[in-house]
């Protein structure tokens, strides 16, 4: 009984650890702006926080993610002059905590739409509160409704507008969302056939 029980367990913790593995891997996506900087935030780290959050149970739901952010933010931070503990990156973790959370509201749902919606949800969300802290940090915003609407969709003047970061933003999103569960939906269905072929043995 116990030999059966490493077989249907072996699948689901190769699975996990590949996972992990890929987070951590693209993670490093995020240098991709440096040399194609149309490519500005078309990322797959808000559709790891999001589907990490809906399919994968225990720590490494949060580990992977967060490690891929730091590991990458370590590096990647002093190419735009910044640290790994400024205002603006505590917020993105903020914002990457609430996109997790917003996965787990939709735990391991097979249905296209709620996907969907989560993974724009997550695009939305983290360019709000982002686009958000900017307009209150930033002179260059005035602290009207106005000023706000400009920080959302239109940016700093002299810098790209704002809404081809939140295009960017929506698109990888969905795209690698959408990969993700694929990958964690089939990977459930093998499970399961291998738990309905596998015969109990007698101890």
């Amino acid at each position: 009984m116990q030999s059966n029980s490493k077989k249907e367990t072996q699948p689901q913790n190769l699975s996990q650890l590949w996972f992990v593995i890929l987070i951590i891997a693209a993670g490093w996506s995020r240098y991709l702006p440096l040399s194609h900087p149309e490519l500005f935030n078309f990322t797959p780290v808000l559709a790891l926080f999001f589907i990490s959050g809906a399919y994968v149970k225990g720590h490494l739901s949060w580990i992977g993610p967060v490690v891929a952010v730091i590991a990458s933010d370590l590096v990647l931070n002093p190419s735009y002059g910044a640290g790994l503990f400024e205002p603006f990156t505590l917020i993105s973790i903020f914002a990457y905590l609430g996109i997790f959370f917003l996965g787990k509201s939709i735990r391991s749902s097979k249905k296209i739409f709620p996907l969907f919606v989560g993974a724009l949800g997550s695009a939305l969300l983290f360019h709000g509160i982002t686009c958000g802290f900017a307009w209150l940090m930033n002179p260059a915003y005035s602290k009207t409704v106005s000023g706000f609407w400009q920080a959302q969709f239109f940016g700093e003047p002299g810098y790209a507008p704002a809404y081809l970061f939140l295009r960017n933003s929506i698109l990888s999103t969905l795209l690698f969302s959408g990969i993700f569960s694929w990958i964690f939906i089939k990977n459930k269905e093998k499970r399961f056939f291998i738990g309905k072929t596998v015969q109990p043995t007698k101890a």
